[in-house]
């Protein structure tokens, strides 16, 4: 856990550093009951002094972090209609030409719990790039090696974060402290062969 928190702290910083409060919002949904509200909170905390998390489209809340499923399905809520009242599917145009902006970034610690939620979610995982709105999910699970059959990673991974299965790439960290990263596209069948295997920092704090 403490691995997998870390590379998403690192890369939400990096998204936070590099764009302003206008061009990126950051959402968090956070509603896991197999881990206590403490420890998410405690474990997100960082998130409430980032500008990149206060409401700016009106949304009914203090901050855009959602620790309980009330508050996810709010938020989920609200980017959905978002998402439907943005332009016709047809005119979207992935790459450089696509939405030109701001961007949303949802980060799924977990599962959101409840069907109609977890459905929600994985609508905007699938609908949402063309407003502009990215789907981030977390999945712990038990801790695999470099060598671990793929297709058994990545459906451990779905099980415990039912979005998993809806994202268009993946990320698997793996290895005695989890080093290894293996990047990979998915297709609707899972995984696209092995993927791009690199390493993560497990020196710096």
């Amino acid at each position: 856990r403490p691995r997998l928190a870390g590379l998403a702290r690192a890369v939400l910083a990096q998204l936070a550093a590099l764009h302003s409060p206008d061009l990126l919002e950051i959402v968090l949904i956070s509603a896991d009951r197999a881990r206590s509200v403490e420890e998410r909170t405690a474990e997100w905390s960082w998130l409430g002094w980032l500008p990149h998390v206060r409401p700016g489209h009106g949304q009914d809340c203090r901050l855009l972090l959602a620790y309980d499923r009330e508050q996810a399905a709010a938020r989920t809520g609200e980017l959905l209609r978002r998402v439907e009242s943005h332009a016709d599917p047809a005119s979207f145009r992935p790459g450089p030409d696509g939405h030109p902006g701001p961007y949303t970034v949802v980060v799924v610690d977990g599962d959101p719990g409840g069907s109609a939620l977890r459905e929600d979610v994985a609508r905007l995982a699938v609908s949402g790039p063309r407003a502009g709105v990215h789907v981030v999910c977390l999945a712990e699970t038990v801790p695999a090696s470099p060598a671990s059959p793929l297709m058994e990673t990545y459906e451990a991974a779905c099980a415990v974060t039912p979005t998993f299965r809806e994202c268009g790439a993946v990320a698997l960290l793996s290895g005695d402290v989890a080093t290894a990263l293996r990047l990979m596209r998915v297709a609707p069948t899972g995984p696209v062969g092995p993927g791009t295997l690199a390493a993560v920092d497990a020196v710096s704090p």
